[in-house]
């Protein structure tokens, strides 16, 4: 390239960085100059409200008709802190900060907006009516999970988490796929905090058509402990024919800790399985707490594959004084070289440990 040519690139290029520097932190001193706005615009009124939180019910009544009876202006800056506020507190202060929004009008008005054309007011209104667990707005936030803008749909699935039922979980899976797809971790938190009345319709996910959607059923399974579903579970880690799902699988039947578990853990392991499944097999086998696991998994120590190695070495420390005991044993056994020395590098690792706990423990005395 020509001389001329090369130094107009470099310019071009110059001057490209330093316009997006500009508009960094040009956006960054609006953002900083509207949230001190709305800190000047709410303070006259802040006091009111944290005199709300505190107050006993009969002292609230009075509190509320002067906080619903402020002006938008300071109303629409004041919100922002109430919306935080929600997340953080519980009892009578949340009953409270609850009626607030009511008496205000505020929940019609965040379930209109779920329908905004602008997408920040769409997102705004799902995060408050999550946070207030308005239930009624379920249906309207499962439709948005296909919004076509993914912070509405993240916030859509958050929401869920908080106010959704049973009725609101093929939705979030059916969300997994697709061209505006909501994250797995997403979807995955949400599920686990719809609680116990959702779990006879999240285990309907392990016959999902879907891999991704068996898939996280599995994790939210495993994660919630319904020890129920471990036959299913078990079922899928030794047929589904996806490995994202088996090795899902095996996760969960190490978490959640029932007998049934044990063999399917067991064949994952040997070998001619693929590597990561035997890994997180493993890992599963030492959370299970299977003492009849021992053998097994010490005969890993002297796997191929040091990663499979090192992790039924770590499983064997979480089996107690047994899986202790087979280290040891294996550590001594000249006629394994590998597998002892593995066996040794995972006892010093828990000496180094062990140490470190006793000195904390020294130093907090």
């Amino acid at each position: 390239m020509p001389t001329g040519l090369l130094g107009g690139a470099l310019l071009g290029l110059l001057a490209v960085v330093s316009v997006l520097s500009l508009l960094i932190v040009g956006n960054r001193l609006v953002r900083r100059h509207r949230q001190r706005r709305r800190e000047r615009i709410a303070a006259p009124v802040r006091g009111l409200l944290l005199q709300l939180l505190c107050a006993e019910d009969d002292e609230q009544t009075e509190l509320l008709h002067r906080l619903t009876e402020i002006d938008r202006r300071t109303w629409a800056a004041l919100e922002p802190n109430l919306t935080a506020l929600l997340g953080k507190v519980a009892g009578g202060a949340r009953t409270a900060l609850v009626r607030l929004y009511e008496l205000r009008g505020a929940v019609v008005d965040a379930v209109a907006a779920l329908s905004s054309r602008s997408a920040v007011r769409r997102g705004r209104a799902a995060q408050v009516l999550g946070q207030l667990r308005h239930r009624p707005a379920a249906p309207s936030l499962c439709r948005l999970l296909a919004d076509r803008d993914p912070e509405v749909r993240l916030a859509a699935a958050r929401a869920l988490g908080r106010c959704g039922g049973p009725e609101s979980v093929p939705f979030l899976l059916e969300a997994l796929h697709g061209p505006r797809a909501v994250p797995p971790a997403v979807v995955t938190r949400a599920l686990i905090s719809l609680g116990p009345e959702a779990q006879r319709s999240v285990a309907a996910g392990l016959e999902h058509p879907e891999p991704l959607a068996r898939a996280v059923t599995i994790e939210v399974i495993g994660a919630t402990g319904v020890v129920s579903h471990t036959s299913e579970i078990a079922r899928a880690l030794r047929e589904d024919p996806q490995m994202e799902v088996r090795i899902k699988a095996a996760r969960a039947l190490g978490r959640l800790g029932m007998p049934d578990g044990l063999e399917p853990l067991l064949a994952a392991v040997r070998p001619g399985q693929p590597v990561a499944l035997r890994m997180v097999g493993a890992g599963a086998l030492g959370t299970l707490g299977a003492v009849v696991a021992t053998g097994p998994l010490a005969e890993l120590l002297g796997d191929p594959d040091p990663h499979v190695a090192a992790t039924a070495a770590r499983a064997l420390l979480q089996l107690g004084p047994e899986g202790q005991a087979a280290l040891r044993a294996v550590a001594e056994d000249r006629s394994r070289r590998q597998a002892a020395a593995q066996a040794r590098a995972v006892l010093a690792e828990s000496a180094v440990g062990a140490a470190r706990h006793d000195v904390r423990a020294e130093v907090a005395l």
